[in-house]
C-alpha cells in the first residue's frame, strides 16, 4: 500500500496489509526500519516520493556523487518502486543503497533519523512532509530542495533550492532567502538519450515510406477513442500507430512482445516499457503527449519530432521555445489531421523538430555548466 501521511492508524493498516501480501520490507520501512549501505563514512538521504522521474533523478544525482566524494554513503528511500528503472540504472554506482522510505508519523521519522543520521537531507521533487521538516529543524539537518515546489512544509535550514524551471522558480520567491534560491535548471537533461540508432523504423515498417505515429499518457477510455480514429484516418493506410499509457486495453499487442518482423499497415501496439521512448522520439513521424512527465517531454524534445500536447500538459521549455513550436490539440481527430498536415508540409514538420530539439540541447548545456556546482558543494559538506 501506498500510505505516507502521518495518521497512526491508517499507518499500520498499511503496513499490515503489506505485511500480508508478503511486502514485508514496505512495511518495516515505513516504521523507519532503514538500514544504509557500508559501515563506516557519513550519509546523504536522498527522498524521492512516487514518481519514476524523482527516482531517475536522485538514481544519476548518486552516480555522479559518487565520483567526487568516495567516502559519502547515499540512502535513496520512495514511495513507490520501479524495479525495472532501478535494476538497470543503480549497476556500478558504489555505497548506494535504496528502498522504500518512512512515513510522516513522528515514530517513523524519528527511527529514520536515528538509524540514519544523515550528514545532508536532499528532497526530489518534492518538499518533505511537516513532521520530517520539523524534526530535520531540531536535529539541525541542513535540507536541499531539487525540482520541488514549496508545498505546505518545508525544512526551516535550508542549505540551497533548485528550482526545475523558471515557473517553479517563481513559486519560490519570496519564501526563502534570495542566496538559497538557485538558478534554474533541470539535471534530467543529463541523462535523457540524446543518440539514436535510426534503425528503428525500417525494422518495424520493413522500408523507409513506412511511417511511425507515436501517444503517449492515455488512460482509461481514451484507447478505444484513439484506436476508432485511427481506424478511420488515412494515415493507417500506410503506417503504424503507438499508443501508451495507463489501462491498456488487454487484446492490444505490447511492443515488448514484438518479434523483430514487419508489421503491417494499420497495426496499432501498445507501448509497455519506458525502454522504447528514445528510440520511438526518433523514429514517430509525430508525436502527441496526452499527458507526460518532465522527464519523457525531454525525451520527446531530442528525438528532434514534430510535437502535440494535450491542453493540460505543462510545456518544458515553454519560454524557450519558438511560436507556434509545439501544437496545443485535445482530441484524436485533431491530431491526426495534424499530422496528416505535416505529411504533406515537410519542412515544416522539420522546423519544429529542430525547435524543440534545440531547446532541449539549450538546457542540456545550462545542466552541464551547473552539475559541477552542485558536486562542488558536496564535496565541501
Amino acid at each position: 500500500m501506498s500510505y505516507y501521511e502521518n495518521h497512526w492508524l491508517r499507518g499500520r493498516w498499511a503496513s499490515w496489509q503489506d505485511a500480508r501480501a508478503g511486502r514485508q520490507g514496505q512495511a518495516n520501512a515505513r516504521w523507519g526500519w532503514i538500514k544504509a549501505p557500508g559501515d563506516r563514512g557519513p550519509i546523504l538521504w536522498m527522498q524521492s516520493f512516487r514518481a519514476a522521474d524523482e527516482q531517475r533523478l536522485g538514481v544519476e544525482l548518486a552516480r555522479a556523487i559518487a565520483e567526487k566524494r568516495r567516502d559519502l554513503r547515499m540512502v535513496m528511500t520512495f514511495e513507490n518502486e520501479y524495479p525495472q528503472m532501478l535494476q538497470q540504472h543503480t549497476e556500478g554506482i558504489e555505497r548506494l543503497g535504496y528502498g522504500f522510505g518512512p512515513c510522516d508519523h513522528p515514530q517513523a521519522v524519528e527511527r529514520t533519523l536515528d538509524k540514519l543520521s544523515p550528514l545532508r537531507y536532499l528532497a526530489l521533487g518534492r518538499a518533505p512532509r511537516r513532521i520530517l521538516a520539523a524534526a530535520l529543524e531540531r536535529r539541525k539537518i541542513p535540507s536541499i530542495l531539487m525540482a520541488a515546489d514549496p508545498g505546505n512544509s518545508r525544512p526551516a535550514l535550508l542549505e540551497a533550492v533548485y528550482p526545475r524551471d523558471p515557473s517553479q522558480a517563481e513559486l519560490w520567491e519570496g519564501k526563502v532567502a534570495p542566496p538559497l534560491l538557485q538558478e534554474p535548471v533541470d539535471f534530467a537533461t543529463l541523462f535523457t538519450i540524446a543518440q539514436v540508432d535510426p534503425n528503428f523504423r525500417s525494422m518495424i515498417s520493413a522500408t523507409e515510406e513506412g511511417l511511425l505515429w507515436w501517444v503517449q499518457g492515455l488512460s482509461g477510455g481514451q484507447w478505444q477513442a484513439w484506436r476508432q480514429a485511427w481506424s478511420a484516418s488515412p494515415l493507417s493506410r500506410q503506417g503504424v500507430l503507438f499508443l501508451g499509457g495507463q489501462q491498456a486495453p488487454q487484446d492490444l499487442p505490447l511492443l515488448s512482445h514484438w518479434q523483430r518482423h514487419p508489421l503491417p499497415a494499420g497495426s496499432v501496439l501498445a507501448v509497455d516499457e519506458e525502454r522504447w521512448y528514445p528510440a520511438l522520439a526518433t523514429a514517430a513521424q509525430g508525436v502527441h503527449l496526452q499527458s507526460a512527465s518532465p522527464f519523457l517531454q525531454w525525451q520527446v524534445y531530442a528525438g528532434s519530432r514534430p510535437v502535440s500536447v494535450h491542453p493540460g500538459v505543462i510545456l518544458n521549455a515553454a519560454s524557450h521555445l519558438d511560436a507556434g513550436a509545439v501544437e496545443i490539440l485535445d482530441h484524436p481527430a485533431q491530431v491526426l489531421q495534424h499530422w496528416q498536415d505535416l505529411s504533406a508540409d515537410v519542412m515544416t514538420a522539420r522546423q519544429r523538430g529542430d525547435a524543440t530539439r534545440r531547446a532541449f540541447w539549450q538546457e542540456r548545456r545550462h545542466a552541464g555548466d551547473r552539475l559541477p556546482e552542485f558536486l562542488q558543494r558536496v564535496f565541501d559538506w
